[in-house]
């Protein structure tokens, strides 16, 4: 799952009764962790050997599950603020983490994030407000909590059309809730919006009318990112205008180990613009545009097949919760930014963003080329926030950066002073006995196909001795010896806490102790007790980095009508221990089919006069999709062109009738999920868990679908 809220470098105050320091910037915590090398290497993905590399994602893990900690042990004392920040701020780590090479494979990582916007998701369901450090996408998830609550019949009834915008906005109940909460408990958030809004506004408005789209659609850049051009979703999304990486792609925005155009404040302008105007072009109406800009245009097809209407406020109960509230939220903020003096805001917007553009050979520091423009180096990253390492990309003859507007001739002056041998964007590595290309790419923190690429190498088998060309600064040189010899000797600093104050994890279930058996992990075990890998590491005090010894034994809780079947675990042979392990080997190596047991692929011919849009709305799928599936550079299709289409599957709603078939003999009732409901809503109107109407109706996720029956045990 892996979905993040946005990360932030300032200080977060700490209000527990534990104490009244301030929490340091993300940045001091990897220090006090970490050597400043190793540091380096943690903020920059890169300079790490296979075995320093593990070690420092398993000390930041740690980092962030002492934070992860903190927010809990907080919520149960009934501190708010101290949880939010703590929430944030272990999401805040895990960010810096989610741009390390292949991290998305980390079990640990996964596990730990999915743990993490879990447990945030229900704080933030049962707080009344949130403190001005929470994410825009805590914030978003606030708001359709409230906009679902309230669900009055006349909420989508027009009380008011603002018609001089391009866009008419719509002011009714649900657009009403949305400028209440901003006027009220959101307030902070608006005014720093309305603030930030002035840094970026003017470069977008200019974007948004040269790209021929409304100019006000700009503060929908408000609802997608808080106007932060570095935020990362809980979706994976990045950047101010919240591009995932395929779509990015189709808009031209590129990115690598070295940086990632996505939080190119101009760059991502300009595809967000065109992004929309697409959507236009594909539903005719801008609410609908929006909505799909949200959620997908396939998404948003089905609604309309589903609602048998194309309008916004007869289709919206079909739409996924997360969007049924994004065009009210769109609304309530650009009618307030529009005219906040009526709103009751008076904020002084800051200075639009000015800079110079100058050309820079090969990669440099960052530090080097602040020095150049007579700066400091958070200027240049925050004018350059696509940049993801400590350095301009290598093999770029010419990279455009920007700078501060004025000191163009001071760079260049100082620039052109720079001796040529700081300005190599390359080192020499010679080859050693038993290295591979993948190994000298790991050490680098770099791909192999990097150095097949500068090496001009006909293949990937490389010999002893051969001296090879590695696209890094020769200054990384420095401190790769370091941060090995560092990590070698390091001790983690954390430790492990009391966490007998968790009582929410243990809450109706009952202790089983496990004994750990040759070949056991934590991820397999989990898996068999049915319980998340963060709780049996919270349960047992097991900071990461640390593993499990067979002949030890764990602490487990479980609900109660599982534990005798759970506690048999201990009984079996090794030999059926074994088969165990083998069966969930040979799970595993089906990969995620079993997920998406009724989607498949089918192949369409295209017909003369078919466009991608016309066959993304016949299939119900989005045309940029299509693209992607099949290896499209442009929108143009032929006729007798074969392409491939993704038919996804519903595994909870297609399973909903065997299900039934299989509680038709049990004492129960059975529920068909309406429009605007939740497992949080049907469990407290029944009187259930969340967990027990999952474990009834074999839910994968909670994730469910009106019109679907769930069964109730009574």
């Amino acid at each position: 799952m892996a979905i993040f809220g946005c990360s932030s470098e300032k200080s977060v105050k700490s209000t527990s009764p534990a104490t009244s320091s301030v929490l340091p910037s993300i940045s001091a915590v990897i220090a006090d962790t970490l050597s400043k090398e190793e540091m380096d290497a943690a903020l920059t993905d890169s300079l790490i050997t296979d075995s320093t590399y593990d070690q420092l994602t398993g000390q930041l893990l740690e980092a962030a599950r002492q934070h992860y900690l903190n927010a809990l042990e907080a919520e149960q004392l009934g501190d708010s603020t101290q949880s939010a920040d703590e929430f944030e701020y272990s999401i805040g780590i895990l960010n810096e983490l989610a741009f390390y090479p292949n991290i998305e494979n980390n079990q640990d990582f996964n596990d730990l994030s999915h743990s993490l916007i879990e447990d945030y998701g229900k704080y933030i369901a049962n707080i009344d407000s949130l403190g001005s450090q929470t994410s825009i996408f805590a914030l978003r998830q606030k708001l359709n909590e409230l906009d679902e609550l309230s669900q009055n019949i006349d909420e989508d009834i027009p009380k008011k059309i603002i018609t001089t915008t391009t866009v008419p906005l719509v002011i009714n109940g649900h657009v009403e809730n949305n400028i209440s909460f901003f006027r009220g408990k959101g307030r902070k958030h608006f005014e720093h919006w309305l603030y930030k809004g002035g840094l970026y506004f003017p470069m977008m408005s200019k974007i948004f009318r040269e790209e021929g789209i409304p100019e006000e659609l700009m503060h929908l850049s408000m609802v997608e990112s808080g106007l932060n051009p570095i935020a990362r979703s809980w979706a994976k999304a990045v950047g101010i205008w919240q591009f995932i990486k395929g779509t990015g792609k189709l808009y031209g925005l590129d990115g690598n180990f070295w940086y990632d155009e996505r939080r190119d404040f101009e760059k991502a302008t300009k595809a967000a613009a065109r992004h929309l105007k697409d959507l236009y072009g594909e539903f005719g109406d801008w609410y609908l545009a929006l909505a799909a800009y949200n959620s997908g245009a396939g998404r948003v097809f089905r609604a309309i097949r589903k609602s048998g209407s194309q309008d916004f406020w007869k289709l919206r109960p079909f739409l996924p919760k997360e969007t049924r509230n994004y065009v009210p939220q769109y609304i309530a903020v650009t009618a307030m930014a529009l005219d906040p003096e009526s709103y009751g805001f008076s904020v002084i917007p800051a200075d639009s963003l000015a800079y110079d553009y100058v050309n820079v050979e090969g990669s440099m520091d960052l530090s080097v080329l602040a020095k150049c423009a007579g700066t400091e180096v958070e200027s240049i990253r925050d004018l350059n926030p696509e940049l993801l390492r400590w350095c301009t990309p290598p093999g770029n003859s010419e990279y455009k950066l920007r700078i501060p507007s004025g000191k163009k001739s001071e760079f260049e002056q100082n620039y052109t002073s720079i001796p040529a041998t700081e300005k190599r964007d390359w080192i020499v590595h010679k080859v050693k006995k038993r290295e591979s290309l993948a190994s000298i790419a790991k050490r680098y923190g770099i791909t192999s196909d990097m150095i097949v690429e500068a090496n001009h190498l006909p293949s990937k088998i490389i010999k002893a001795g051969k001296e090879l060309v590695i696209p890094v600064p020769e200054t990384a040189n420095k401190y790769i010896s370091q941060i090995a010899d560092d990590a070698e000797n390091k001790k983690s600093k954390r430790s492990t806490r009391n966490t007998a104050y968790l009582t929410e994890t243990r809450k109706g279930k009952s202790k089983v102790l496990y004994r750990i058996r040759k070949g056991d992990t934590l991820g397999k075990i989990a898996e068999w007790f049915d319980v998340r890998i963060s709780d049996l590491r919270i349960w047992n005090g097991i900071p990461y980095g640390s593993s499990i010894r067979a002949g030890g034994s764990l602490t487990l809780w479980v609900q109660k009508d599982k534990a005798e079947n759970v506690a048999k675990l201990n009984d079996i042979s090794e030999v059926e221990h074994d088969k165990l392990l083998t069966a969930d080997q040979s799970t595993s190596s089906r990969g995620s089919n079993s997920r998406h047991d009724n989607s498949y692929w089918t192949k369409y011919l295209v017909k003369s006069g078919d466009n991608l849009g016309k066959i993304a709305k016949k299939f119900g799928v989005a045309s940029e999709d299509i693209k992607k599936w099949n290896g499209l550079s442009s929108s143009s299709i032929r006729s007798g062109q074969s392409i491939e289409i993704l038919i996804e599957g519903n595994s909870n709603q297609s399973s909903s009738q065997s299900i039934a078939d299989a509680n038709k003999n049990k004492k129960g009732v059975t529920y068909t999920v309406k429009p605007g409901d939740t497992l949080e809503k049907i469990a407290a109107t029944f009187g259930v868990t969340i967990e027990q109407l999952r474990n009834w109706n074999k839910l994968r996720s909670s994730r469910i679908v009106i019109g679907q029956e769930l069964f109730i045990n009574s």
